[in-house]
């Protein structure tokens, strides 16, 4: 059974009671907490068992869906609401195969780390740049993982997520400009998920890059989270193996041919 989050009672306590350690529950509820589910936009549902336990979640940003899976998870159910649901991108724990026929996939790791790194690059100058400087740093560092959305649309999304604490800029400043930057896309009370790591290619080979994920994730760990990174398959693997992320398992993304 899939029940609206409108017709449910706390939502977001249900999910952590399947499931605090999750980071597709924290990208559920970061965007719940980012964005009410009466607007029209979004939509968010719980699954349910016939026994009445909860077993998921599903959220709705746009047509982009976001699926919190278990085993006690009715995939066939799932499959099939995302037919009719009007989706063009699903994403979701690779280990649950949707029933999606025609539809591309991509594919790779989901990895963690939950204690703070004992060395720090303390001599660089981290600091919160603005949402245009970040936008720029991807830009500049896209490649054929990864397509940057267009920059009002990011704009206007980070922006909401930084006013509502569901996500947060960092960079590193070096003469003066932004030199390399990264963010968290999703933050919960018990998780949080970094993407976007770029550095400005006049900056790179200085280890910009690990200081920024060995900084971020010493001040999420200090907050108790859990830090979350979606690899692209065969992407950067001993760049994230050498900074001490474990693999937590495997993410999966389906996207409709219309």
């Amino acid at each position: 059974m899939i029940i609206s989050a409108l017709e449910a009672d706390n939502f977001i306590e249900t999910i952590n009671g399947i499931s605090s350690s999750d980071p597709f529950a924290c990208r559920i509820i970061s965007l719940y907490n980012s964005y009410s589910p009466d607007l029209v936009f979004v939509d968010y549902w719980l699954l349910q068992n016939d026994s009445g336990d909860f077993t998921g979640a599903i959220a709705r940003n746009g047509s982009n869906f976001i699926l919190f899976l278990t085993k006690q998870s009715d995939i066939g159910e799932v499959s099939s609401f995302m037919r009719v649901a009007g989706a063009s991108a699903v994403i979701c724990d690779g280990r649950f195969r949707l029933e999606l026929n025609g539809c591309k996939t991509l594919s790779g790791v989901v990895l963690v780390r939950c204690s703070a790194f004992e060395d720090n690059d303390s001599e660089l100058d981290f600091y919160e740049p603005d949402i245009k400087s970040v936008y720029e740093m991807i830009e500049k560092s896209a490649d054929e993982n990864f397509t940057p959305p267009p920059f009002d649309d990011f704009y206007v999304d980070v922006n909401h997520k930084l006013r509502h604490n569901t996500a947060r800029l960092v960079g590193i400043r070096e003469n003066g400009v932004c030199a390399a930057s990264a963010m968290t896309v999703a933050e919960s009370t018990d998780g949080a998920v970094i993407g976007a790591v770029s550095c400005d290619p006049d900056y790179r080979r200085r280890g910009f890059g690990s200081a920024l994920i060995k900084y971020l994730t010493n001040v999420l760990v200090a907050e108790n989270k859990a830090v979350y990174l979606h690899r692209a398959q065969n992407a950067n693997v001993d760049f994230y193996k050498n900074l001490g992320f474990e693999e937590y398992g495997v993410w999966r993304e389906y996207y409709f041919v219309r």
